[in-house]
């Protein structure tokens, strides 16, 4: 019996654009300020208030998106339309959004007046499970700086570093990139041979590090990732969907180096995205400060060398058709008994095939800390099996 590390892939970052698209405009009102801001923790998303029209609503705090709202936003705003554009999500799906212009948005006593944000005409199941009206992103704290604490559930935001209690031993440079100014860093990894990788700093993934195959096809020859496995399937889900069925690689990182914090035994799964990133997981490890106007990170880790090592199931979990399936299938033993899009119906013997699909997406992992035994599936043509773990 294993315990399973890796939980479903939920991400909505990473962006990319048909035409040359400037989201950097807007600015605050106050030309110096400091404002805390109590936020909802809620499976690895970052929920804040923002006040527009002397109405409160919920966005989620995404590094690595541009500012977005829903449908059901836009409807109540009717913001202008600037242009209509064709959006890849970090899945490569595509989908037309429209560029708008956002009235004015107050974030604790922060005005931010003037910004944009991409819109479309579609619900996503997303917005609706974790009831919110949008993604506020790099591209509005881009003249800011952040300071998020999970462990407090605070969030500051200043445009005054003096204001912060931040230790230049703990700071690597922050580079901004792109028309929505994306937080990069560059991280140092460590095998037995040693390199560094810049990654996206990307508070709307759940997980710890993602290493792209591209960066990953560099890296494989000079030993400084483990393979585990190769597996064919689906894994991620983006805005727009599931990734596209292909063969990844499960993965074993013995170090990373991250602004003076050693994290060890990071198990990682490549992607297809062209960027490899940095998590939310982070930020459940330490303070960490994103410095957009003097273009550093800082981060104070709660616990020095803090090792990440989990077991790995044989297969990885995904929602395909809201239903919880198999994903992608790693052990060699599995391969011949389970496949992509068979549904989980049962887990050691729990019911799972009526779970709500929210419940996947919102809460705590049905995976988390157990151990597994057997599972119960229905394959693409209705036959239910159990299958021994």
């Amino acid at each position: 019996m294993n315990k399973l590390y890796i939980l479903l892939l939920i991400g909505f970052s990473s962006f990319s654009f048909s035409q040359n698209l400037d989201l950097n405009k807007g600015k605050t009102q106050e030309q110096s300020y400091y404002t805390e801001i109590k936020f909802e923790y809620t499976n690895g998303k970052i929920i804040i208030p923002i006040l527009i029209k002397d109405k409160t609503y919920h966005f989620l705090l995404d590094t690595g998106a541009p500012n977005l709202i829903t449908k059901k936003l836009v409807e109540i705003l009717k913001p202008k339309s600037l242009q209509e554009i064709k959006v890849s999500d970090a899945n490569d799906n595509e989908s037309l959004m429209n560029l708008v212009e956002l009235p004015n948005l107050t974030i604790g006593n922060v005005v931010f007046e003037n910004s944009v944000a991409l819109s479309n005409d579609e619900n996503y199941l997303f917005f609706d499970c974790f009831n919110i009206d949008g993604f506020i992103g790099s591209n509005i704290f881009r003249n800011s700086i952040l300071q998020i604490d999970t462990r407090n559930k605070i969030l500051i935001i200043t445009n005054d570093e003096k204001k912060l209690n931040l230790n230049k031993k703990n700071s690597i440079e922050l580079s901004l990139i792109g028309n929505q100014s994306s937080p990069y860093i560059w991280i140092k990894l460590k095998g037995k041979n040693s390199g560094k990788e810049q990654v996206l700093l990307d508070t709307g993934m759940k997980g710890f590090y993602e290493v792209s195959n591209r960066n990953y096809s560099l890296f494989k020859d000079e030993n400084i990732f483990k393979f585990i496995a190769f597996g064919t399937g689906t894994q991620s889900i983006g805005l727009f969907g599931n990734s596209k069925i292909t063969t990844l690689q499960s993965l074993l990182l013995p170090k990373m180096e991250i602004a003076n914090s050693n994290f060890l035994n990071i198990s990682t799964i490549s992607t297809n995205d062209d960027n490899s990133k940095v998590g939310i997981d982070l930020f459940e490890k330490g303070i960490g400060t994103l410095d957009f106007k003097n273009r550093k990170f800082y981060f104070d880790q709660y616990e020095a060398n803090t090792d990440l090592n989990e077991n790995q199931l044989g297969f990885s979990p995904t929602i395909l058709n809201q239903k919880l399936s198999i994903g992608i299938v790693w052990d060699e033993k599995l391969k011949d008994k389970i496949y992509t899009g068979d549904e989980i119906i049962e887990l050691n013997g729990k019911n799972y095939e009526n779970y709500p699909v929210c419940n996947l997406i919102n809460t705590k992992s049905i995976f988390k800390d157990i151990e597994i035994s057997e599972i119960k599936i229905r394959d693409k043509n209705g036959e239910v099996k159990i299958v021994k773990l």
